[in-house]
């Protein structure tokens, strides 16, 4: 694979066409595979979309970021009619797979450029683009960007990337010759893929500080051009977004003490847990071994104290490498590139924005500079041992790949993935609710139910799991006395960790309530045990689950036929955190209730209180209008007494 020079332009595009179509095929046992995690909540408005107009609220109504991230919801759009078909996530992960492909394309590309920038030999360039490219592709710890359906966010993203630095490099190659035009082209290049890249998700912000890692290391000043020019447009296009960013980091410490109380976890604890880490990062990319990768990691331990050996070594081993790296990137340029690529694409995820600890899809991108640099400084051995290194990089390359082809066929195996999972890592109360919901469909309630009562057991503050297990119980054995359960959660809820999937366990029990009869719970129990929750101050100080509670609450009276308490609630839950949906909900029991001018007076205040985001603002004034049209069809049928 790596031993013959790769001049035939047919033969180069036999070998990329060759490692595309391999990692297809490498990809297919995954495609029956389920939605996780935040698969459902980020796309459940699928079902609602049934044309242009609803189309459009959908792309700008997202919540999973401050941006909303448009451009990668808009992808989802062509596959709405696929969307609620049972637990059928192929044709969502064939998109994914697809986009992880282009991407290797698109990859390939940049190392390409970035070797002839680098004036490597043109007939090494090829083989060191192909062979990083393959190499990347292969990753098993990338498998989840693709695999779980919402993170196409984040490969999409990757695509307008690399796209902008592709454009960047063709433009800069330019530079020598026709200094003028090769800055207009970077500066556009820099701008509009930034651009796309944010709207596509927000870590698309740290591109002008991957392309500063670029000049700072591999890339040579250009000569044709005014050394005072070159530095003004590195400052302004590169320089100044980069500390744009560490000042916005900087910024979000310390966490205030409910973010603090939340998540248990103060600003520093979180950047000496993140060096860990990030180490471990690192070697799971690099040992080619499944056992390390996987997608629930939620039960990530905290580390407390620098003191501590392991947070010790990993704290000091970064300020070494990364100093060593910053003084040392003129001599060592491509290690240097290699470790600075990395940690500047992991600034916003990995450091100290508040954000979940662990998610393996955050190293699609910082990824990308380690590959290319192991396969280029192995390329570059030279003498008796040049044979030998190019044929471990062969092989390194085809270990890769069946590992990946290993973790994708577990993928495929929904049980056999979540009893895996659930085994390799135990202290995931993710992966206990996954494995108990994969059994109970796959194998039968009482096993799913013995699931989250073990884990429950050996982990008290994650009792919240139990509510799923009385929602299940409920269903498969209503007459079961549910008494000791419902006291069992009372006791224990006020003190449990915090989760917002514990406001859709309510809301799950409440459903199967409202269905059919369960001894010992009722809606009355249902409203106990939410203020339980409630009393925890975990949840009681968190605006999102606050919203959600006085939304149950009002549910649970809406029952009840207590109009009054309803209004109530919906408008205290709107006065904590006004949304669209909540718009939605008091317009629509308004009508329900006979309420009409009600109704439009309150779309009427509600376009006039539409955010400032945009976005969300486009998204507003399309669900208002639709709710108009709404009250006027309900007044003319019950007019008409139909």
């Amino acid at each position: 694979m790596l031993n013959s020079p790769a001049r035939d332009p047919l033969i180069r595009g036999m070998a990329i066409a060759a490692v595309l179509v391999l990692g297809w095929f490498i990809y297919q046992p995954a495609l029956s595979s389920v939605f996780l995690l935040d698969d459902r909540p980020n796309l459940s408005g699928l079902a609602a979309v049934t044309d242009a107009e609803t189309a459009l609220q959908f792309t700008f109504s997202g919540s999973a970021g401050p941006v909303g991230r448009p451009l990668a919801l808009a992808t989802f759009l062509p596959q709405a009619d696929l969307w609620g078909e049972g637990e059928d996530a192929a044709p969502f992960i064939r998109v994914n797979i697809l986009i992880h492909l282009l991407n290797g394309l698109l990859a390939y590309f940049f190392f390409l450029q970035l070797s002839r920038a680098r004036r490597i030999d043109r007939t090494d360039d090829q083989l060191l683009a192909i062979a990083a490219m393959a190499l990347w592709l292969f990753l098993p710890i990338l498998a989840s960007s693709s695999l779980m359906v919402i993170q196409r966010m984040t490969t999409l993203a990757a695509t307008f990337m690399l796209l902008g630095l592709n454009a960047y490099l063709y433009a800069r190659a330019q530079i020598d010759t026709r200094p003028d035009r090769a800055l207009i082209g970077m500066s556009t290049a820099v701008i509009v893929a930034t651009l796309l890249a944010v709207l596509t998700k927000e870590n698309g912000a740290l591109l002008p500080s991957l392309i500063l890692v670029l000049e700072a290391t591999l890339l040579q000043r250009p000569q044709n051009l005014a050394l005072r020019k070159w530095r003004v447009w590195n400052w302004l296009f590169l320089a100044a977004p980069t500390l744009l960013v560490i000042g916005f980091l900087i910024n979000q410490v310390p966490y205030d003490e409910i973010a603090v109380l939340k998540k248990d976890l103060t600003a520093w604890e979180r950047l000496l847990t993140q060096a860990r880490i990030l180490w471990e990062y690192l070697l799971a990319s690099i040992s080619a071994s499944p056992i390390r990768v996987g997608p629930f990691r939620d039960g990530y331990p905290v580390a407390r104290s620098l003191f501590d050996p392991f947070t010790f070594i990993a704290v000091f081993a970064w300020l070494a490498t990364i100093s060593g790296a910053l003084v040392w990137r003129r001599k060592y340029p491509m290690a240097a590139f290699a470790l600075l690529w990395f940690i500047t694409a992991h600034l916003l995820e990995s450091t100290t924005i508040n954000l979940e600890l662990y998610f393996e899809h955050r190293n699609y991108v910082p990824l990308i500079g380690p590959a290319f640099a192991l396969c280029s400084m192995l390329l570059a051995v030279v003498g008796e041992y040049r044979k030998f290194a190019r044929a471990a990089l062969a092989l390194y390359i085809l270990v890769n790949a069946a590992v990946l082809f290993s973790v994708t066929s577990l993928w495929g195996n929904p049980l056999g993935a979540a009893s895996y999972w659930y085994l390799s890592f135990p202290h995931s109360a993710r992966a206990a609710a996954h494995l108990s919901a994969q059994q109970m469909v796959n194998i039968s309630a009482p096993t799913g139910i013995i699931t989250l009562q073990e884990f429950a057991g050996r982990h008290p503050d994650h009792a919240y799991l139990r509510l799923h297990e009385m929602t299940s119980s409920c269903r498969v054995s209503p007459e079961r006395d549910h008494t000791a359960m419902v006291e069992y959660l009372k006791t224990n809820l006020p003190s449990i960790q915090f989760t917002l999937a514990v406001g859709s366990m309510l809301d799950d029990l409440l459903f199967a309530i409202s269905t059919d009869a369960c001894n010992g719970v009722d809606n009355e129990v249902g409203k106990e045990l939410a203020i339980a929750v409630y009393s925890n101050p975990r949840y009681a100080s968190d605006r999102i689950y606050s919203n959600f509670h006085h939304r149950l609450l009002a549910r649970i009276a809406l029952d009840a036929g207590n109009m009054d308490v309803v209004m109530y609630h919906l408008t205290q839950a709107q006065s904590i955190m006004p949304s669209d949906r909540l718009d939605e909900i008091m317009v629509r029991i308004l009508a329900a209730d006979g309420r009409f001018e009600d109704a439009r007076r309150y779309i009427d205040q509600a376009t006039d209180d539409l955010p400032r985001h945009p976005f969300r603002r486009i998204a507003g004034k399309i669900m208002l209008k639709q709710l108009r049209r709404e009250v006027d069809e309900a007044e003319l049928g019950a007019q008409s007494g139909t």
